[in-house]
């Protein structure tokens, strides 16, 4: 009878524990539905969407508000870029998505290595040569980093030479390497949502 009762209390406590987890998960669900919602409407209301195609608009919008998707080429705010590309100088595996985007603005990037770009690692970016990294940060292997934050600053000072409001910020690195194109507005709202998330965070190259 003692086994019986044990076995019933044992039944009715783990059921209890399932039912507040499965009522814990739905409450964190919802909190972050509303804190989607909330944030992907500030980015809607600061013209994140400004340059998307009417015909993506609609979609992009329930995106941002469900799921804060930021990350879609369709926003012409995003591009994957992959530091490795870059610092090896294949540039033609992100430069079109990135003159998709600039070309909205307006503004088109034409990037070129020098004759001698193997030993110098100089390009050229709009006619102004630029050292993508040094011997020094190839040798230490530092220049995976170096390289994007190079190209992306030399890029952000013509945007701003252009008088945009916009600037290139970084994400992630190495092969997950991404970037996307903010005004200050939209850039310290993706950074209050994903204040307690480093890694999700853009940064200044």
């Amino acid at each position: 009878m003692k086994l019986i009762i044990l076995l019933f209390i044992s039944i009715f406590l783990v059921s209890c524990n399932q039912k507040a987890h499965t009522q814990n998960s739905i409450k964190s669900n919802i909190n972050i539905q509303k804190r989607d919602s909330i944030y992907g409407k500030k980015l809607i209301d600061s013209e994140f969407l400004k340059y998307a195609d009417d015909s993506k608009t609609d979609s992009l919008k329930i995106h941002l508000k469900n799921s804060f998707d930021i990350y879609d080429e369709n926003n012409f705010k995003f591009a994957h870029i992959d530091a490795e590309e870059l610092a090896e100088f294949n540039f033609g595996f992100f430069l079109p998505q990135l003159n998709k985007m600039l070309t909205k603005r307006n503004v088109n990037l034409v990037v070129k290595t020098v004759n001698d770009y193997e030993t110098t690692n100089d390009i050229v970016i709009n006619e102004e040569k630029l050292n993508l990294y040094t011997k020094k940060e190839l040798d230490n292997q530092t220049f995976w980093d170096t390289a994007p934050r190079n190209f992306f600053k030399k890029v952000n000072e013509l945007l701003k030479a252009k008088n945009s409001d916009e600037q290139f910020y970084l994400l992630y690195g190495g092969n997950d390497l991404q970037t996307l194109l903010l005004t200050d507005k939209q850039y310290l709202i993706i950074l209050e949502y994903y204040k307690d998330n480093e890694k999700d965070k853009p940064y200044k190259p």
